[in-house]
């Protein structure tokens, strides 16, 4: 069940943060797309939070160790990156006289963030035996 959790709550974090970035690059004219690229990426970021907890959940349930494959380091530095990135998104708003040069560092942690979700959920199916490799 804990894997379903984890898989779930993962993809959705994809998904979330794909639409975030979406509404960002193609909306922006819009009075609206500020919010909606706001509250994606956040819902985007705690729907991998939930994942992160579901897959500590079932490793302590199996009883293995932590952190003993390439999955769960990947998987933290994506964790990481994905609550760092909506900090930085709003950093922009509190060091205006660095505004352009947070605003940089966030878009690149957006697209890391992204390719790292992408390349766990990867190794994440090789690892479950799903992708033969």
């Amino acid at each position: 069940m804990l894997l379903y959790l984890h898989a779930g709550f993962m993809i959705a974090g994809l998904l979330l943060m794909t639409a975030g970035v979406t509404v960002a690059r193609l909306m922006r004219g819009k009075p609206w797309w500020f919010r909606f690229h706001r509250a994606l990426g956040a819902c985007g970021s705690l729907s991998v939070a939930g994942g992160f907890s579901a897959a500590l959940a079932m490793v302590s349930d199996f009883g293995g160790p932590h952190f003993q494959v390439l999955h769960a380091w990947v998987g933290t530095l994506m964790v990481l990156s994905s609550m760092t990135t909506p900090v930085l998104g709003q950093l922009q708003f509190v060091l205006k006289e660095r505004r352009a040069e947070i605003r940089k560092l966030h878009r690149r942690a957006g697209a890391i963030t992204l390719i790292l979700i992408s390349l766990n959920i990867i190794s994440g199916l090789v690892l479950a035996g799903i992708i033969p490799i």
